[in-house]
């Protein structure tokens, strides 16, 4: 049996199933699970015939139970914080990450401070309220979370600066070769690009321990306003009114990892125009392929390079859930913040929350 066979833990699914490779080992008893990950792949032979592609497989991560691939970060983040006993966590957030934040906090009892900008999804703000969190409203939402870490000594799980995320998206590509082998390449949309190199070092195991010959070209899609590593590798005119990538990290500081593995792998950064966008986005519904904008840009992207690259198979990371735009959202639990002042009260304040 090989080192990779030995270190799963066959007794376990989703991300608890590959425990041993991570950073920071988790005690069964701290294992959060709301059952993100072990998804199945889809494939589609008219999507193939579009494509150009052979064989292109869906990672459906738009249908984990919290929504999006941020499920699996979170489910490790949160189940660390619970072990190391810790009772407040902080995250500032464009969505998915504060609704798989807030529901991996809850089952795990931990008080939960979500800061989000005034142009989040109200979907994706509804969402996170059934979860109770305190939610607080905020131009700085950013800054002001950073604040609130630093003063009260409360960790921050946002992604792109919490390196504890990158080992629940390590997940993703072991699940991949589990279920498919080795594949030619992947395609994921990449704003802070934990989840990239999360997959771009589970690749490299298997690539270190002789279990693929060679690592997947890995793509990093990029849209709108988000092109801090596709801009590296084509002449880009940002468009502002693509939504995918809306309120995403614009500099990552994880580019030169995501820039070395996308080297190493023979890969690319891809950008996606609106028009690009919004034909791969009709060819997936019309094959009733319902998801985020984000997941239709890495397809756009696969159909790029389906006809540049002999490429016989790829998976594309559909990344997140497509919300429901009715969702209401409870205004009067949504705290507003604008200075370090504000936030001060709110912590010292008397707001009762479950």
């Amino acid at each position: 049996m090989s080192i990779f066979q030995e270190k799963i833990n066959k007794q376990e699914i989703g991300i608890w199933r590959y425990v041993g490779f991570y950073n920071d080992f988790v005690k069964s008893e701290n294992r959060l699970y709301l059952e993100d990950g072990n998804l199945e792949k889809l494939e589609n032979e008219d999507l193939n015939k579009i494509s150009k592609i052979k064989h292109l497989y869906f990672q459906r991560e738009d249908e984990n139970e919290t929504g999006s691939l941020k499920g699996r970060s979170l489910a490790y983040q949160v189940s660390l914080a619970k072990q190391n006993g810790i009772k407040e966590l902080v995250i500032s957030t464009s969505g998915n990450a504060g609704i798989a934040a807030a529901a991996y906090c809850q089952e795990a009892e931990i008080k939960l401070y979500i800061f989000i900008s005034p142009e989040t999804e109200k979907a994706k703000i509804a969402k996170m309220q059934k979860y109770n969190p305190i939610i607080i409203e905020s131009k700085k939402a950013i800054r002001l979370a950073n604040y609130l870490s630093a003063r009260y000594k409360i960790e921050n799980l946002r992604p792109s600066l919490n390196d504890s995320s990158i080992e629940g998206f390590k997940s993703i590509a072991f699940e991949i070769f589990e279920k498919l082998g080795e594949i030619d390449a992947l395609f994921t949309f990449v704003t802070s690009g934990s989840s990239f190199v999360g997959i771009g070092r589970a690749y490299q195991h298997l690539l270190d321990c002789d279990k693929i010959k060679k690592m997947p070209k890995l793509f990093a899609v990029q849209s709108g306003e988000i092109s801090s590593i596709a801009g590296d590798f084509e002449k880009i005119t940002k468009q502002k009114d693509s939504v995918a990538g809306r309120l995403g990290v614009k500099n990552t500081r994880r580019k030169k990892e995501i820039l070395e593995f996308i080297k190493l792998s023979g890969g690319s950064g891809i950008y996606i125009n609106n028009q690009e966008l919004q034909e791969a986005t009709q060819i997936l519904e019309g094959n009733k392929i319902i998801t985020s904008q984000e997941g239709c840009a890495s397809f756009a992207a696969s159909l790029r390079e389906g006809k540049k690259y002999n490429l016989n198979k790829v998976v594309c990371v559909l990344s997140g859930k497509s919300r429901d735009r009715n969702n209401q959202v409870t205004k009067d639990k949504i705290k507003i913040a604008e200075s370090f002042n504000d936030v001060d009260n709110i912590i010292i304040g008397k707001f009762n929350y479950c």
